[in-house]
C-alpha cells in the first residue's frame, strides 16, 4: 500500500456518487430474469464449459480456481436492466481476481486480453455455447410496453431515491462540520 491510498479516505463522502451504482443494481436485478436452481442442468451446462460439475470448478477465464460467479454480461449497462440477468448461461465459474478485473467488460474483451492464442479460441467457443445453449437474451422494452404505468412508476421511484440521495449529500455537507467535537 501506498501512502497517497489515504486521499480518498480523507475525502467527502457522496451517498449519491457512491451508491447510485448500487440503487441501478438493485432496481435491474428485481426485474432481471432467474432460472430456477436444477443440478441435472447446472451440470449439463458446466460440461459445456469442460468442467467436471462433481469436482472444483475453475474459473473459465484464467483455468485457476473458481470463487465465485461472474456475469459473462453485465447486469446493468447505462443504469437499466441489461444482457441476460441472472440466467444459468450468465452466469460462470470465476476467480475473484479475473472478475475483479473483467468487471462490466463484454467477457470476449476480456478473454483476449487474459488467454494465450492457443487457448483463447477453445474458451472462447466454450462459453459462447454455454451461453447460447443456457440464456436468452432480455428486452426491457418489452415490459414497458406491455407494463406502461408500471413501467413508468417503477423508473419514477428509482429516480426518486436517487434524488433523496443527493438531498442527503446536501444536507451531510451542513452537517459535517458540526459532528466535530474538538481539535481543530
Amino acid at each position: 500500500m501506498k501512502k497517497q491510498s489515504i486521499k480518498s479516505h480523507l475525502a467527502p463522502y457522496s451517498i449519491y456518487k457512491k451508491r447510485m451504482t448500487t440503487i441501478n443494481h438493485a432496481f435491474a436485478s428485481a426485474i432481471a430474469p432467474v432460472d430456477v436452481y436444477d443440478a441435472n442442468k447446472l451440470d449439463a451446462a458446466l460440461r459445456v464449459l469442460d468442467q467436471d460439475p462433481d469436482s472444483d470448478l475453475k474459473c473459465v477465464y484464467c483455468g485457476n480456481l473458481a470463487e465465485t460467479w461472474d456475469h459473462l454480461i453485465a447486469l446493468v449497462k447505462q443504469g437499466q436492466l441489461n444482457g441476460y440477468g441472472h440466467q444459468l448461461g450468465n452466469l460462470v465459474p470465476c476467480c475473484k481476481n479475473c472478475n475483479s478485473k473483467k468487471g462490466a467488460k463484454d467477457w470476449n474483451v476480456y478473454l483476449r486480453e487474459f488467454s494465450e492464442d492457443s487457448i483463447l479460441e477453445q474458451r472462447r467457443r466454450r462459453i459462447s455455447s454455454y451461453l447460447e445453449q443456457n440464456a436468452a437474451l432480455v428486452n426491457p422494452e418489452l415490459a414497458a410496453e406491455k407494463f406502461s404505468d408500471d413501467w413508468k412508476r417503477y423508473n419514477e421511484i428509482k429516480r426518486t431515491i436517487h434524488q433523496l440521495m443527493k438531498n442527503a449529500d446536501d444536507i451531510a455537507d451542513r452537517l459535517r462540520s458540526a459532528v466535530i467535537t474538538k481539535g481543530k
